[in-house]
């Protein structure tokens, strides 16, 4: 079963927005600071976010190719 990714350009681009504001500066004298939580709620939630992601990925690609 998938879940259904709001795919409007406003729903696109606050998916979009929301993963820029979590994206970290990883240059070598902030990457202390860009720790990842590792608690099982935090990994779980980020590979749902990985999962929507993926799917709005595959179905801009269907689109694409229609």
């Amino acid at each position: 079963m998938s879940a259904r990714v709001d795919m409007r350009p406003s729903a696109v681009s606050a998916r979009l927005r929301y993963v820029s504001e979590l994206a970290a500066d990883l240059a070598p004298e902030h990457r202390l600071q860009a720790k990842l939580d590792l608690t099982a709620a935090a990994v779980s939630a980020r590979l749902r976010e990985c999962a929507a992601l993926l799917e709005l990925c595959q179905r801009l690609a269907q689109a694409k190719s229609r």
